[in-house]
């Protein structure tokens, strides 16, 4: 990639594209700190999405981010009915043993149907990548809403494949928004794990 396609792209981006952008950052960055605002700036961030995910084809991605709507407004609801002040008292929790074999079930047949039905569009770009990450993407979300601590697990995983499927496109500012979304997901990782083992020892 060069400096000029670089500032060629982002000279090009739309202001959706930026609304997007701005409302996934600030969302995640909330999330982080638990803050319930922080669904609010997920639903504009998805609205965007949609339209940008049509753009380029990227079906599966369109799907996830309409579900991601419905999601985020029932992690709105969670997040908020135990809420005290600004900071939500939904526990940080780890994801339940008897879950992850559901988990696992739900990305291997969510690939692989997902992406049958991506490849029978013609339009449709690396239908089986695209699956993948949204699966990841859906898996991360739910655990988000119930405050797993593995949903930035997820996160990185679905961001990663993302960037590698907007460097093929390319889409070089969609690429620099996921790479960030993983420098995020790794701060939300160390910190509610740091969260989560100082409840783990006030309990004990």
């Amino acid at each position: 990639m060069s400096l000029e396609t670089l500032l060629t792209q982002l000279a090009e981006t739309s202001w959706m594209e930026w609304l997007g952008m701005t409302t996934g950052i600030v969302g995640v960055w909330l999330s982080i700190k638990e803050k319930v605002a922080a669904w609010l700036f997920f639903i504009a961030c998805y609205v965007c999405y949609v339209y940008i995910s049509h753009q380029f084809g990227l079906h599966a991605f369109m799907v996830m981010n309409v579900a991601f709507i419905g999601i985020s407004i029932y992690g709105f609801w969670k997040w908020s009915r135990n809420r005290h002040g600004s900071i939500a008292q939904l526990p940080i929790t780890r994801t339940k043993p008897r879950h992850w074999p559901l988990v696992g079930l739900f990305l291997l047949l969510g690939t692989l149907g997902v992406g049958a039905w991506l490849s029978s569009w013609e339009e449709a770009s690396l239908p089986y990548l695209d699956a993948f990450a949204a699966c990841c993407g859906f898996a991360a979300q739910w655990m988000l809403s119930r405050k797993h601590i593995e949903t930035w697990i997820f996160w990185i995983i679905s961001d990663l494949v993302y960037i590698a499927i907007f460097i093929i496109s390319p889409s070089w500012p969609s690429v620099i928004l996921f790479s960030v979304f993983i420098v995020l997901a790794i701060k939300g990782w160390l910190e509610w794990q740091a969260g989560f083992s100082k409840n783990a020892c006030s309990e004990s």
